[in-house]
């Protein structure tokens, strides 16, 4: 059977921290509060005999915010912000907590792969901030 797995994430990813507006899967408006959940990628990392698979599904979690060309606490708000982001993925792990994958998948264990950073500059003086996490799973044949 053939599972949604960004349906399933966006499902898991629904109920995170405090953040802007509202979340949106793969899609981010260039305003400020701004959320968005993306897919990155979805691969079979390794293949067993039997036919069970090692399944890798990457995500970045991506905000807009507010940026400072001064010495101001902006950009050190930002950063603490954004973490809160980080920190729920990391509860997650630890509580157990993934997405839905399916009865047939297990073992899962979440990644997440980099802190926080200013990937985007605009020119209105927002910047996006983005980190990616990792769910790593198998998946027994069906």
């Amino acid at each position: 059977m053939d599972v949604d797995r960004d349906g399933a994430l966006w499902e898991w990813v629904s109920r995170p921290p405090e953040h802007g507006e509202a979340l949106l899967f793969d899609y981010l408006r260039g305003v400020e509060g701004s959320c968005s959940i993306a897919p990155v990628s979805d691969e079979v990392v390794r293949r067993y005999i039997n036919g069970t698979v090692e399944r890798s599904y990457a995500f970045a979690l991506q905000i807009i915010l507010p940026m400072s060309d001064t010495n101001d606490n902006q950009n050190i708000s930002n950063m603490v912000f954004t973490r809160t982001w980080q920190r729920w993925v990391k509860q997650q792990a630890k509580s157990g907590s993934f997405p839905d994958f399916g009865e047939q998948c297990s073992n899962y264990r979440l990644v997440s792969e980099t802190a926080p950073t200013l990937t985007q500059m605009y020119d209105n003086n927002l910047a996006k901030y983005s980190f990616y996490a990792t769910i790593k799973y198998r998946e027994e044949a069906s």
